[in-house]
């Protein structure tokens, strides 16, 4: 089967995440699959192809492009003129997108559209009823899943663990708290020489971080990459997952390294509070204070004992997450 997934998102949350990873799971089932974003949504390293369109791509145009490219299904991850196109296009598609999502424009048909939906997920952990007047009848509340990665056998002894390896992922901007665990490492970096950190992003603060960097003599034992990375890859050879970030909308990268077997020192939120038991499956500090967040990485960094210890109680995070649901919910209209 031919399916086109297409990515989108707002200003802060992104489908790019589980855009891709569903596309490579349909890959790998046998479908020919590529993928659609508009400029800068897709920024992810991607086994699937990956298109890119302007803004001002419109929905008639898109349409023309699944029509030309034979796609027999459409799957839209907050990606409405893909819905739209679909239903120009008389192509079959499936919806999703985290409860309460908004665009950052006001799309005044939206109901009428996800009604030709003939799936909609809402991924979300409310007990309450979904929204009919909203999501439409075909719409089903779905636990937002966990992207992982098989880790470590923290079974073998202290012996086998070699590296030494923190990583954060997140735009490079005052809201990632990159600046704050940078300050935190600056701290660290000369006690520990042996501990390398990987910043993962882009964004407008890159040059500032790396000046950072360079005049705190750094440049050894730091580096920054670009989001394009194969973020999980490098999640499967880390020791320690930071996440500094002070308000994320979501914290569904840090769900991916808990659930990968990572144990994470992350600031206090909202979103961080509902994945993390503090000093069970991970540790939390109080928000953009650089002391609390070094005195808490440092600890990870020196107890390799509590590192296991919490690393196996996050990788339970995968259990409560499956992505095989994600994945079941949007393959039963896949075979119709």
């Amino acid at each position: 089967m031919k399916v086109t997934v297409c990515i989108g998102g707002n200003k802060t949350i992104s489908g790019a995440r589980l855009g891709v990873k569903l596309a490579e799971f349909l890959q790998t089932q046998g479908n020919e699959v590529s993928i659609f974003a508009p400029k800068g949504k897709g920024n992810v390293f991607s086994q699937v192809p990956l298109k890119e369109y302007t803004a001002f791509t419109t929905a008639k145009t898109l349409a023309g492009i699944f029509t030309k490219t034979a796609s027999q299904t459409v799957i839209s991850l907050m990606n409405l003129r893909a819905c739209e196109a679909a239903i120009l296009a008389q192509i079959p598609f499936v919806y999703v997108e985290y409860e309460n999502f908004q665009e950052d424009k006001t799309v005044k048909n939206k109901k009428a559209i996800l009604q030709k939906a003939v799936r909609v997920l809402v991924l979300g952990e409310s007990d309450k009823p979904l929204n009919k007047k909203i999501y439409g009848t075909n719409a089903v509340r779905v636990t937002e899943p966990a992207v992982w990665v098989e880790h470590y056998n923290y079974n073998k002894p202290a012996c086998f663990k070699k590296e030494n390896n923190i990583v954060a992922v997140g735009p490079l901007s005052k809201e990632s708290g990159f600046d704050t665990l940078l300050e935190t490492w600056a701290r660290l970096a000369p006690a520990h020489k042996t501990w390398h950190l990987t910043l993962v992003g882009d964004g407008a603060k890159k040059t500032a971080f790396k000046r950072f960097i360079a005049k705190n003599n750094l440049e050894d034992s730091t580096e920054i990459i670009p989001a394009q990375s194969d973020v999980y890859s490098l999640l499967r050879n880390a020791d320690i997952f930071a996440y500094p970030a002070v308000q994320p909308a979501l914290a569904d990268i840090l769900l991916d390294a808990m659930a990968s077997k990572l144990p994470c020192v992350a600031c206090e939120s909202p979103a961080v509070t509902a994945l993390v038991t503090n000093g069970v499956n991970g540790v939390i500090v109080n928000a953009g204070e650089e002391e609390p967040f070094t005195i808490a990485l440092d600890d990870m960094m020196v107890n390799w004992g509590k590192r296991v210890g919490i690393a196996i109680e996050a990788s339970k995070l995968k259990e409560k997450h499956p992505f095989e649901m994600f994945v079941q919910a949007v393959a039963e209209k896949l075979a119709k």
